[in-house]
């Protein structure tokens, strides 16, 4: 029961609390550069971390860096007092598009300050509807809303004092420049001869259609797979489509020499964002879903193309990574096949994609230290 782990973490607390609430999995990727310079610039508080999906909270569960995580309580009076009692937090910090109405009314009320941070609105949300006043208060219980980019300022900026709203940018530009920094090297990856190589992560089965047809058209290049799901079923299908394959485990365990491209499944987890940056060129799944493309900022903060299927226009880093000339969308397999024949076959189309991509990281950098400032500024937390 929640209560009863939260109750049995707050006997570990020894320091007052920030609380930083996730969504899910995805949200605490753009929370965690926030989370790691408060505690290395404010050491005399704890985290307290929660999330709402349990893909957040069964990845994270166990992180030894976070003092406290657990799930938040369903979003009513009676659990919002409850937990406020228990973790009493001196700030509290969601990230992107958390809105908890009972919470935010009752740390308002008790003059906790409450942080959205880089947030991201569309013109199609409630907030902007005739019918969406009451969504549109919740806004308003924050102390301050810390926007992505200009179109989010536009859209709450009529609903807000100027005082609660500030552009500054998205945090998971950090995260991949932090981690593009920590690598784990692949000894495995030797093995491999010496083409050029495709990274294609976060795929599905659509995905793998397109991939196929043009692994079987461009031979001469080593193309590893690293599919969403890893269970037999998944692998089964990934296998199907690429009928050469060979499964990660199958590979280690073999002793063959591999002097002609191969075709790599990933079945196993954790393992994408260091790989990418073996990638001559990636592929990034999810785009020929109705879900949308996955994390373009991974590979591309490798300074290499990265492509994906034709559902981006809900996610602005990949909208702007394509802007940028350092990514690519396409509609099928034959312009799959013909952007990958230009990259490979034509060098300064190339090495201008690749500088574009790492270009469009560096830019949009620094969302964590501007976040930080405002909090230093405004003297949210004291040392």
């Amino acid at each position: 029961m929640v209560w009863n782990e939260i109750e049995s973490l707050h006997k570990n607390i020894c320091k007052p609390i920030i609380w930083v609430h996730c969504a899910s999995y995805g949200e605490f990727e753009q929370g965690l550069p926030i989370i790691e310079s408060i505690k290395s610039k404010y050491p005399n508080y704890q985290i307290w971390l929660t999330f709402f999906s349990p893909s957040g909270y069964v990845h994270r569960k166990h992180d030894p860096s976070i003092d406290c995580i657990t799930y938040l309580p369903f979003d009513s009076q009676k659990n919002a007092t409850r937990f406020l009692d228990i973790i009493q937090p001196k700030l509290i910090i969601f990230i992107k598009y958390e809105f908890w109405y009972h919470y935010l009314l009752i740390a308002k009320e008790r003059n906790i300050p409450s942080i959205l941070a880089s947030a991201i609105f569309r013109p199609d949300q409630i907030f902007f509807k005739p019918y969406g006043i009451f969504y549109k208060k919740m806004l308003s219980l924050f102390n301050a809303i810390l926007v992505q980019d200009h179109i989010s300022l536009q859209l709450v900026e009529p609903l807000l004092k100027q005082t609660q709203i500030r552009i500054t940018g998205d945090t998971r530009f950090d995260r991949v420049l932090n981690t593009s920094k920590q690598l784990v090297q692949f000894d495995w990856m030797k093995r491999l001869n010496t083409d050029k190589i495709i990274i294609a992560g976060s795929t599905w089965n659509k995905d793998h259609e397109v991939l196929a047809i043009a692994a079987n058209k461009i031979r001469d290049l080593n193309w590893i797979i690293v599919p969403h799901h890893v269970d037999e079923s998944s692998i089964s299908a990934v296998k199907k489509a690429f009928p050469y394959g060979i499964t990660l485990t199958e590979f280690e365990a073999s002793t063959s020499s591999y002097e002609a491209p191969i075709q790599l499944i990933i079945d196993r987890i954790g393992m994408l964002r260091n790989l990418y940056q073996y990638a001559y060129i990636s592929y990034v799944g999810g785009g020929f879903g109705k879900d949308g493309v996955h994390n373009v900022l991974e590979p591309a903060v490798f300074g290499k193309p990265v492509i994906w299927g034709k559902e981006d226009k809900k996610f602005r880093e990949a909208v702007g990574l394509r802007n940028a000339g350092g990514g690519f969308s396409i509609q099928d397999a034959s312009e799959f096949t013909d952007r990958l024949t230009t990259l490979l076959t034509n060098e300064v189309a190339y090495k201008n994609a690749s500088h574009n991509a790492a270009q469009f990281i560096l830019n949009h950098a620094g969302a964590t230290e501007k976040t930080i400032h405002y909090i230093q500024e405004n003297r949210l937390l004291t040392n």
